[in-house]
């Protein structure tokens, strides 16, 4: 039985039933290494397998110094983060990554109980966490978020003992916007709009405002009434704000009706789901609350979310003969720079024309 470094961290090779086997001792200090490699030989010389058993056991009870409990890895990390100067995030941004390390720890504390320190997080429970998101039926790009949220955060953790390591790298899967959702069919659409009314809570004009705009949940949700000019309705969308991208939309014939019918209730167009939105910034997503909407139009469980009405805008635009570079100012796509400088008011014409156009037989 050796031990050998394997670029910073220390690792065990070992014969066992005539196959060469070879562990990673997950530490950076060949002390620590020599010593998990002693008492593996101690536990092979042992009579009885209880007794093997219980001299691993000791190993692993013995605290070490340097161990950081997982459950107080999130201050450690806020404190690293403010150390380094990389604490100045939105605060949606932090409390949506908050959430998914307590969907981490929670996920630890019932299946696997004995992962109770940074350090034991290694490549395989990381990878079991991400395997159990899937399984769980969290799309791409929501697992691609968690995990890279929870790489993050061990990045920093990284800054606070050079006993841990990354354990996310590589994980996040590849994101697939056809997993995001799909969109509906007009007669869909007349379902959608008709139960959104009879379920009430401000359901129809926000389904309105983002069957129109492709505006996200979030973004409808904490419109306000200033943010309405006139005839049109300027918005930054929050995951475009970092980049300073912000989108005007002519206010055309739907979207009017609607929000003329709305009551000034302060400052928010809809209050309840301003509040909705900021309450249910967890791990698995927002506006869950529209499943509501979908089972009264006799639509749940056929894989249709809110997103879908965005998917829904961009179909309609698509169909309606729009271009894509229009359809990318519509609809805020960033995946092209030169989309991102755009003057919004330059194009407001042209926009409300495609936006008629597509608003047709809805």
């Amino acid at each position: 039985m050796t031990i050998y470094k394997r670029g910073r961290i220390w690792w065990l090779e070992f014969v066992a039933g005539g196959v060469r086997h070879r562990q990673s001792c997950h530490t950076t200090n060949r002390k620590v290494a020599q010593t998990f490699a002693d008492s593996i030989k101690v536990a092979r010389k042992m009579p009885t397998f209880e007794d093997a058993v219980e001299v691993l056991r000791m190993l692993y009870n013995k605290p070490r110094e340097g161990v950081l409990p997982l459950d107080g890895a999130w201050d450690i990390y806020l404190e690293v983060a403010k150390s380094v100067g990389r604490d100045r995030l939105a605060r949606s941004t932090m409390r949506m990554r908050a959430g998914h390390f307590r969907a981490f720890l929670d996920w630890t504390k019932a299946e696997a109980a004995t992962v109770t320190t940074v350090e034991a997080v290694t490549p395989p429970v990381a990878a079991a966490f991400a395997a159990h998101l899937q399984r769980g039926g969290a799309k791409a790009k929501t697992r691609k978020n968690i995990i890279g949220n929870l790489s993050t955060v061990w990045r920093m953790l990284e800054k606070a003992s050079g006993e841990i390591r990354n354990p996310w790298t590589n994980l996040a899967p590849t994101n697939d916007d056809g997993e995001r959702g799909k969109a509906f069919t007009n007669e869909q659409v007349k379902m959608v709009l008709e139960a959104a009314r009879r379920v009430g809570k401000d359901w129809e004009p926000v389904v309105t405002i983002a069957l129109h705009t492709g505006l996200r949940y979030g973004d409808v949700a904490m419109l306000t009434w200033p943010q309405i000019d006139g005839d049109i309705l300027r918005v930054t969308p929050r995951k475009t704000q970092r980049h300073g991208i912000s989108t005007a939309f002519p206010i055309i014939a739907p979207m009017k009706e609607a929000l003329e019918k709305l009551p000034r209730r302060g400052d928010f167009l809809f209050p309840g789901h301003a509040e909705l939105y900021e309450r249910a910034r967890t791990s698995h997503g927002l506006a869950m609350q529209f499943s509501e909407v979908l089972k009264a139009a006799g639509l749940d469980g056929q894989g249709f979310t809110f997103h879908s009405l965005r998917h829904t805008a961009a179909t309609r635009l698509a169909g309606a003969g729009v271009g894509i570079e229009t359809r990318k100012r519509i609809l805020g796509h960033t995946e092209d720079a030169t989309a991102r400088r755009y003057d919004h008011d330059e194009h407001l014409a042209e926009l409300k024309a495609a936006m008629e156009a597509a608003a047709v037989g809805g």
